[in-house]
């Protein structure tokens, strides 16, 4: 239906509750591409095949990821009246017993991750009931798992329980009110929450939101862009992939009350090229939102419209910096601008433009809904709100969490990861992806804090976080990170297509045992140059990880190099 006011969110509301906690039983399979990767498809084949063999009333409904990454497979069952069960590391030779187990309400404990009798998040307007009467003591209760219990959802409150291309799910869980409430309002009052609640930007240098939105919103021109920046291009992270393809209409929503904030009539999602599934499950979110009524012309019976397209690029690295993004929108080769002017001024196609990166805007519906003063209370004075965490290297349990700021590095590695999984001991870790420097153990307990972070020579970034034990060779690490940015300059200026080739040679020396002390005095010297000179991020941060390996990790570097150091 045309939702045409705040009323018609109800009626859809009741239909997508009815998707959620149905009459008959839903079964749940988490299909992000970390799922697919582990045979996620095949579970759900499966299934399908065992429901119409049993003769059960029952629906397979593909979702996305809750972050359990280590437990993929994973399947939920939602069963009218009973608890919601969720099951890891799923094969498809257990359909037949998960199918087994909706007829006879027997649960098979053994898989059992996770129970829930009912379910709420941070911009949910009503929780979901699963069972009636008396809450069960259950030990696997979500709210008792530390997993769940030490996290704080906000962006990620409705991955892996919603179908992504469901708008009626979507809406059920508040989705599309903060927009009804912004519309009702000024532009001025949105801009104004904004800035209130600090919001600074979830892609690398931490901008604040509300800044950058006042500055487009009076920037004079008769057209104006919001550009949603899904690059991703750090190896072997891809948290960001993995919500937006559980999530993307809460993208979409804060894309929208950004256009309105800001006077823009258009947008673009800009996604890697290998985002082949976001990429479609964004593509069907504007669909629905479009049928809705939700994009297009007079929003909700409004004076304002908005539309918005999905682009993918090659997913070069520094197209994570907003004025290459821009250029590689545009079709030109992605490669930084010079600034000024500033994409605010002079953006896509010469008009003032918005870029934040996609969890940036997907915070944007719970701070209209609370309000921005809600939102400044959670964090650090200087870093507010929640930030999404993908963990991975040397520990048991790969995830991606979302955790308020001010929690440490240590507090993700232990309750979430659980520890290095090999019985060492931790021995460095590297915030920011690539362009993050490695820390020692001994910083374990820094929190996650843009400043906090800045101040040990390392960035918070887009929120990878690296985990190296006792076994690590750290010097093969630093120079496996030289060599990604000889890969992903995109060679515009001297310092940074110089400098990084240059770095991959002395790195490569080092870890051949030819390194002199004259070298590692030269990293240095360049270092500092090419923060100073190089056009962008990507330059100016290259020398980090190999900088931090040399000044935190001094004897690593002298086992490795013929000539010791004195």
């Amino acid at each position: 239906m045309k939702i045409q006011k705040a009323e018609d969110l109800t009626k859809v509301k009741k239909e997508g509750m009815a998707l959620l906690s149905p009459d008959t039983t839903r079964i749940t399979v988490g299909a992000a591409t970390c799922g697919l990767a582990k045979g996620a498809a095949k579970v759900a084949e499966a299934l399908k095949y065992e429901i119409k063999k049993q003769k059960l009333k029952a629906e397979v409904v593909l979702v996305g990821c809750n972050g359990m990454c280590f437990a993929e497979p994973i399947v939920e069952v939602i069963k009218p009246g009973k608890p919601r069960i969720t099951y890891g590391n799923v094969t498809a030779d257990k359909a037949a017993d998960i199918a087994k187990s909706v007829s006879t309400g027997k649960v098979i404990e053994d898989m059992v991750v996770a129970k829930y009798d009912d379910y709420s998040q941070a911009v949910c307007q009503e929780p979901i009931k699963y069972t009636k009467g008396a809450k069960s003591a259950d030990k696997k209760d979500y709210k008792k798992l530390d997993f769940f219990k030490k996290q704080m959802k906000i962006v990620s409150r409705n991955a892996g329980t919603i179908d992504p291309c469901s708008i009626e799910e979507y809406i059920a869980l508040g989705g599309y009110a903060a927009l009804a409430k912004a519309l009702s309002g000024k532009p001025e009052d949105v801009l104004k929450e904004v800035k209130t609640s600090k919001l600074r930007g979830r892609g690398g240098a931490g901008f604040p939101a509300g800044i950058k939105w006042e500055a487009c919103r009076n920037a004079a021109g008769d057209q104006k862009y919001i550009v949603c920046n899904g690059s991703e291009g750090d190896p072997e992270i891809g948290m960001h992939r993995s919500f937006i393809e559980s999530d993307p209409s809460s993208v979409i929503e804060g894309m929208i009350i950004a256009g309105y904030a800001v006077g823009a009539s258009a947008g673009y999602v800009y996604l890697n090229d290998r985002y082949v599934l976001a990429s479609e499950r964004v593509e069907c979110a504007i669909k629905a939102a479009e049928k809705a009524g939700l994009l297009g012309k007079n929003i909700m019976g409004s004076n304002f419209s908005f539309t918005l397209k999905v682009k993918r690029g090659g997913g070069a690295y520094v197209c994570g910096e907003e004025t290459a993004l821009l250029n590689a929108l545009e079709g030109s080769f992605g490669e930084p601008r010079p600034r000024p002017p500033l994409p605010v001024h002079k953006g896509l196609f010469g008009k003032p433009t918005v870029v934040n990166n996609l969890e940036t805007l997907a915070n944007i519906p719970a701070i209209v809904n609370h309000g921005g003063k809600w939102f400044a209370g959670i964090g650090t004075p200087n870093s507010k709100g929640t930030k999404i965490i993908a963990l991975t290297g040397n520990v048991a349990q790969s995830c991606w969490v979302e955790v308020e700021l001010g929690t440490t590095v240590e507090d993700v590695i232990e309750i979430f990861g659980k520890g290095t999984g090999t019985g060492k001991k931790v021995k460095a870790f590297q915030t920011g992806g690539p362009s993050g420097g490695f820390l020692p153990a001994k910083n374990l307990k820094i929190k996650l804090d843009y400043d906090a972070l800045a101040k040990e020579g390392t960035l918070l970034g887009s929120g990878g976080l690296l985990v190296m034990d006792e076994d690590a060779d750290l010097v093969d690490m630093a120079k496996f990170f030289i060599d990604f940015f000889v890969d992903e300059s995109c060679g515009k200026c001297t310092p940074c297509r110089e400098g990084v080739k240059r770095l991959q040679e002395i790195a490569g020396t080092i870890a051949d045992g030819r390194g002199t002390k004259e070298q590692l005095t030269l990293i240095k010297r360049m270092a500092d140059a090419m923060k100073d000179t190089a056009f962008c991020a990507l330059g100016k941060t290259a020398a980090v990880p190999l900088l931090c390996v040399i000044n935190h990790f001094p004897k690593e570097v002298e086992k490795r190099m013929l000539k010791k150091l004195t």
